[in-house]
C-alpha cells in the first residue's frame, strides 16, 4: 500500500489548525490483522474482568506482545507521513495503544475528556504526532474523537485528575471542537498539544481504534514535571526512521 506525501496545503493545515486527516493508512489485510489483536486483548480482559464490558479499554504498549502491530508500527506504509508532521527523518515510536469504546450510552462511562497527549507525559521538542487509526467507521454516534482546533497554540497546559478514582486527565474548555469522521483504516493526525476527547459510544457495537505517538529521536520526555529523560532510553521507544547517536564509545 502506498501513501503519497502529504501536500503543502495539508502541511499547512496541520500546523495551523493542529490536526489534520489522513487517508486510508491500512489496507484490508493489515486491518483484519490489526482487528484480530485487539479481539484478543479485549477477550482477554474481559475474562479477567467482566464488568469492562461496559467501559473504555485500554491496552498500550502493545508492539512486545504482537508481531502484527510491532510490523505496522514500525514500518507500516504512514511513516513517511509521520517523518513529514514531527518535521525529522529521525523518527521514533514511542507509544500505542488500543482504545477500544464499548457501548455504554446509558452511563456516561466512556467518554473520556478534553486533555493533550502532552499533559500525560511532555515531550521535548514538542513536534510530537499522534496517529489515531478507525479500526471501525466511526462518528458522532459511536463515539468519534473530537479535536479542539488551533488549542496547540497556547502551549502545554495544567491537567488535573477527573475524579479521585480516575486516572484520566483533564482541563476546562470552551466550545465543542471538530468531529473527525472517518471510514475505518482512515487516521487522523494531531499534535501532541492538540486539545482532543471522545464522547458515549450510543450504538450496539464496540467502537474499535489503535492510535500510535511519534517524535523526534532525540527528544526528550517528562512525567509529573520531573526533568526530562532521553525519549530515546525509554524501553517502550523504537527508531522507526533514520537514527541517533549512540551514547559512548565502542
Amino acid at each position: 500500500m502506498h501513501i503519497p506525501p502529504l501536500t503543502a496545503d495539508q502541511l499547512a493545515h496541520y500546523h495551523r489548525e493542529g490536526y489534520v486527516i489522513l487517508p486510508r493508512i491500512m489496507d484490508d489485510a493489515t486491518l483484519e490483522a490489526i482487528r484480530a489483536e485487539e479481539a484478543r486483548f479485549r477477550a482477554h480482559r474481559l475474562a479477567r474482568d467482566p464488568a469492562s464490558a461496559n467501559q473504555t479499554m485500554f491496552v498500550s504498549q502493545v508492539c512486545p506482545y504482537s508481531e502484527p502491530v510491532r510490523r505496522f508500527c514500525a514500518s507500516g506504509p504512514h511513516l513517511g507521513v509521520a517523518s513529514q508532521l514531527v518535521g525529522t527523518a529521525n523518527v521514533a515510536l514511542w507509544f500505542n495503544q488500543f482504545v477500544t469504546k464499548n457501548p455504554d450510552g446509558a452511563t456516561g462511562r466512556s467518554e473520556f475528556p478534553w486533555h493533550q497527549d502532552n499533559g500525560y507525559a511532555a515531550i521535548e521538542p514538542a513536534t510530537n504526532v499522534t496517529i489515531w487509526v478507525a479500526l471501525d467507521d466511526v462518528d458522532e454516534e459511536n463515539g468519534c474523537v473530537w479535536v479542539m482546533p488551533r488549542s496547540h497554540e497556547q502551549g502545554l497546559l495544567d491537567h488535573r485528575r477527573k475524579s479521585e478514582d480516575s486516572w484520566h486527565l483533564t482541563l476546562n474548555v470552551e466550545g465543542d471542537g471538530t468531529p473527525a469522521i472517518l471510514k475505518a483504516g482512515e487516521a487522523v493526525a494531531f499534535t501532541g498539544l492538540t486539545l482532543h476527547r471522545s464522547k458515549l459510544n450510543h450504538t450496539d457495537r464496540p467502537r474499535r481504534a489503535f492510535f500510535m505517538e511519534y517524535a523526534d529521536a532525540t527528544a526528550g520526555y517528562s512525567r509529573n514535571h520531573e526533568p526530562l529523560q532521553p525519549l530515546i532510553g525509554n524501553p517502550n521507544t523504537w527508531v522507526v526512521s533514520g537514527a541517533v547517536p549512540i551514547p559512548g564509545t565502542f
